[in-house]
């Protein structure tokens, strides 16, 4: 029971919310990449760009969902980026659901986008890329 004792009383939550924090933080970074298929979309100097096909295989319609990999060669901060984009396939508009950057350092840095409003596509190789592959044009 002494082993265990940590783990009641009054300041037993305090102790227990750095496992918990790590815990959800873990998680929800894994549930993005969770069960992916990627593949490259596109490379050039800068980076590897990868689109996951299996988070294509649960859309329908002309609205399309897609995870975004994006792997730096030379960034001096960046590692690479990891994030869930929308895309509209008709309308050739994007928004970003989720984004985590993963920086040389060690540290992580999600950003949610609720409710993100949509923005027409870029018009560089790149967005250009990952619309094709969403939207399988």
């Amino acid at each position: 029971m002494s082993s265990w004792g940590f783990l009641i009383g009054p300041t037993a939550p305090l102790r227990c919310l750095p496992i918990f924090l790590i815990m959800v933080l873990s998680g929800a970074m894994a549930s993005v990449s969770e069960g992916a298929d990627w593949v490259a979309v596109r490379e050039d100097e800068s980076a590897i760009y990868m689109g996951d096909r299996e988070s294509l295989s649960k859309n329908s319609g002309s609205i399309k969902e897609s995870r975004e990999l994006s792997v730096m060669k030379n960034h001096p901060e960046i590692n690479r980026t990891l994030e869930v984009a929308e895309y509209d396939c008709n309308g050739e508009k994007r928004r970003t659901i989720q984004k985590l950057t993963y920086l040389k350092s060690g540290e992580v840095s999600l950003i949610p986008t609720v409710n993100a409003p949509w923005e027409p596509l870029k018009q560089d190789q790149k967005a250009q890329a990952f619309f094709k592959f969403a939207c399988r044009k």
